[in-house]
């Protein structure tokens, strides 16, 4: 069984930018752009090949969320107000090519896409970490999974961090800047695993880390 490294890059705004990111994460054959939930889906499906192979590295490059006091819907999306990702549960007015964590728990329980027994998921995009995706996507997987709480984004610097991988999970706006300086709302990267009970632990990272 073949194990897959996989960068998944979102169409649209910046789809350059994280066509780019994913190349240098994994190397350009191994990344593939999505412009849905449905098409990020189907690329899992392909890189296991019918169960052949397993996922063993997965970066997701995408937007996702703004700064919302309590929480967001959770998931990726292609930026702006969209309703054709991948969430954690179904929306009203959601686009008939949006998926959700039941339709990956599908594919997986019928051997459709597979992960490797020790695996990894990094979600880029701006605070995954506000909702319960990160901890359905673990369930579901079992990958240790990272995702931001924050405005994620490259360091800068003379050697950026999309070069180097080097990435920061901060404080956006005002509102954010105020809950983090008064509510003691952490913005940083936050860490998922489950242990052999199937408890899952959270770990914040800082706003700091190595994505590759």
């Amino acid at each position: 069984m073949a194990e897959i490294n996989l960068a998944l890059a979102a169409r649209g705004v910046d789809e350059e930018a994280f066509k780019a990111w994913g190349t240098r994460a994994v190397g350009a054959s191994n990344t593939k752009q999505w412009g849905s939930g449905r098409e990020l889906l189907d690329h899992l499906v392909a890189a296991t090949d019918q169960g052949r192979n397993c996922i063993k590295k997965l970066f997701v490059f995408s937007h996702a969320w703004p700064y919302i006091p309590g929480g967001n819907r959770g998931g990726v999306k292609l930026g702006g107000v969209d309703l054709v990702g991948f969430y954690s549960t179904p929306g009203m007015y959601d686009h008939p090519d949006a998926r959700y964590l039941r339709d990956l728990a599908r594919l997986v329980s019928e051997g459709r896409i597979r992960f490797c027994n020790r695996c990894e998921v990094i979600f880029t995009g701006c605070r995954v970490a506000s909702s319960n995706f990160p901890e359905g996507f673990l369930r579901i997987s079992g990958c240790k999974v990272i995702a931001s709480n924050g405005s994620s984004h490259p360091k800068p610097g003379s050697v950026p961090g999309d070069e180097t991988g080097q990435w920061l999970s901060t404080a956006g706006g005002w509102e954010e800047q105020q809950a983090k300086k008064n509510e003691n709302h952490y913005v940083g990267w936050i860490q998922y695993q489950s242990n052999a009970s199937g408890e899952i632990t959270e770990t914040n990272l800082g706003e700091e880390i190595d994505l590759w």
